[in-house]
């Protein structure tokens, strides 16, 4: 493999990572705005430059051997990377000419909520830093022609902003509403290749050619090779844009359909001589009467009558045959949402629930699938008795216990918290870790323990909105399931905007929200700016929250600062100098995360 010029650096540790963040990102809103334009020279352009930018090496290798949570786990090959001299050498030899040649993947299979296994093709170390490296140089283009309509993997955009929108859609139609909750089978096992790459045609030849190999690389089970000959395998760092890139257009498809078959009844629609030439217009010209929501290969489809539902069933089926998929029988579904059906989407479940506020005879709701509060029970219940809990020497190892839990608890929280009536399947969650943790505390101490010995051992009172309720206390360790504010609401990304467009302090302020509400705080009150070194906090910057006192454990908002990872790592690495240990290369600090397509994901 050919070496590109040398890198202008000599140790990893003295790069200005501001200075390269800065750099890649001012060419990708380049990049985005080219293509909003159809300046389809000035795109290609870029991409190439992207490409040997010697700044894009430098942070696909971060993020996929220093930020990427899979960077422990190897490829075929067996390698990984670690140390700072290693990352820099991958960087500087990195070159994606015709010479470039992507190895097998590593399958792998994790549970998936049904008891099935899924499996993962897992790239290489180095094929991964190829992948990011090619998603840098993609994503801005893809991101200015993707739909407002679909919101998997995509940066800035996360599940909340799905139900949302399911709900928006759901809440002002009017009329005997349907609802097509629709799945698509085997998504990313059964894409069809040539049609991705029939959409990326213009694109550099160099990144065809890698697409083309990542496609075709096979993948190793058992110690057997196997050719693949059709989808993006999952554990890639760039299948999910692949997938985006092959789903791309669905909605668009459906809408013309829908225009092209219109009839003089169709409500809020013009005449057939007043068609508009784009596409996105076509969209929102037809959204009074069919919403479309697209979250990778689930999607839901609202219409205010049979008959437009009819119409899109006539269309869709040939839409998906030739991308390669098609509808999975036992997931799809057609609901009669007028008539009191519900549907789940994402974990939640979209209802209709009586209601005489506001001269209303109902409302529209969603709230957390009942079958995922149990199944998250069973999960806790089945953790309790692995660590028996309460079988500790002393309060140091209850409070590590309690920690993890408190970190699982939070966790599920945080993902539906957002519902409309989250309340609803919190009280479900609560009743059932009360009962979890006392036949724990009863496992242990047998028949020496009581109801009123737990309760006042480990359970205590807070007031919350106003009530006394009740948190559990474990060693120094409290955490409770509180009710959220009904006054709370998400909100919902704007129209098909991008981070790419350029709107730092929109995106900053999305940012804070998707990584918590007590980072949202933060940000106000630190208007936006880093704690340590007091510039902006960008959305395409990793963010930490830093303990003032170093206890983790401490949690009040004076304690903790909102700084960039990168700040985060100095301070620390100042500290270990200071006290002579110097500095571990796994950081210990909770990460709150870069705005990435996932960063909601269902437990």
């Amino acid at each position: 493999m050919k070496v590109t010029k040398m890198l202008k650096v000599n140790r990893w540790e003295d790069i200005d990572w501001k200075a390269v963040e800065q750099s890649i990102f001012r060419k990708q809103n380049q990049m985005y705005r080219a293509t909003l334009a159809s300046n389809i020279t000035e795109v290609r352009r870029l991409q190439r430059d992207l490409l040997k930018d010697p700044y894009a090496r430098l942070l696909s290798v971060k993020r996929v051997t220093f930020e990427n949570t899979g960077k422990y786990t190897p490829g075929v090959d067996g390698a990984i990377i670690l140390k700072n001299p290693d990352r820099l050498l991958l960087a500087q030899k990195m070159n994606l000419d015709k010479d470039y040649k992507a190895k097998p993947l590593k399958r792998i299979y994790i549970p998936k909520s049904n008891g099935k296994l899924r499996p993962l093709g897992i790239p290489t170390i180095e094929d991964r830093a190829y992948q990011a490296l090619v998603k840098i140089a993609l994503e801005p283009e893809w991101e200015a022609k993707f739909s407002e309509n679909t919101y998997g993997f995509r940066p800035g955009r996360c599940t909340a902003d799905a139900c949302m929108a399911v709900w928006h859609n759901l809440k002002n139609r009017k009329g005997e509403v349907v609802v097509l909750d629709a799945d698509i089978e085997g998504c990313f096992d059964n894409l069809n290749h040539q049609y991705i790459l029939d959409a990326m045609k213009g694109t550099s030849s160099n990144i065809l050619r890698a697409v083309n190999q990542w496609f075709k690389c096979g993948y190793v089970d058992d110690g057997i090779l196997h050719d693949t000959e059709a989808g993006t395998p999952q554990g890639g760092v760039i299948s999910p844009l692949l997938c985006n890139i092959g789903l791309w257009g669905i909605d668009f498809e459906i809408y013309n359909h829908l225009i092209t078959t219109r009839t003089p009844k169709d409500r809020n629609l013009k005449p057939f001589v007043s068609f508009v030439s784009n596409i996105k217009k076509r969209c929102r010209e037809h959204a009074p009467s069919v919403g479309f929501m697209q979250y990778a290969d689930d999607f839901v489809i609202v219409c205010e009558n049979k008959d437009y539902l009819d119409r899109v069933m006539e269309v869709l089926p040939q839409i998906l045959e030739k991308r390669g998929l098609k509808l999975s029988p036992s997931k799809t579904r057609k609901v009669e949402f007028y008539k009191g059906e519900s549907f789940k989407f994402l974990g939640f479940v979209f209802d209709k629930w009586k209601s005489g506020k506001h001269d209303k005879l109902y409302k529209v709701t969603f709230y957390p699938d009942p079958d995922k509060v149990y199944a998250f029970a069973k999960k806790i219940r089945e953790w309790t008795k692995m660590v028996r809990l309460f079988e500790y020497s002393n309060q140091l190892e209850l409070t590590k216990k309690a920690d993890y839990l408190r970190r699982m608890v939070n966790g599920w929280l945080n993902y539906y918290k957002w519902a409309i009536d989250a309340s609803h399947g919190f009280m479900k969650l609560r009743w059932e870790l009360d009962t979890i943790l006392y036949k724990a505390y009863e496992d242990v101490h047998k028949h020496r323990s009581s109801r009123h010995d737990f309760m006042k051992r480990y359970v205590g009172k807070v007031e919350r909105r106003g009530r006394l309720v009740d948190r559990f206390i474990l060693g120094n360790v409290a955490f409770g399931i509180f009710d959220i504010s009904t006054d709370v609401l998400w909100k919902k990304v704007q129209t098909a905007r991008s981070p790419f467009d350029g709107d730092t302090e929109y995106w900053s302020c999305r940012n804070a929200i998707l990584t918590g509400t007590v980072s949202e705080k933060l940000y106000k009150i630190q208007k936006g700016n880093c704690a340590i070194c007091t510039s902006k906090l960008h959305w395409y910057e990793s963010w930490e929250r830093h303990h003032k006192n170093k206890n983790r454990m401490d949690n009040k908002l004076s304690n903790i600062q909102l700084v960039h990872k990168r700040c985060h790592r100095k301070q620390h690495h100042a500290d270990k100098l200071r006290l002579g240990a110097g500095c571990p290369e796994r950081g210990t600090s909770r990460s709150v995360g870069k705005v990435e397509g996932r960063p909601l994901t269902s437990p």
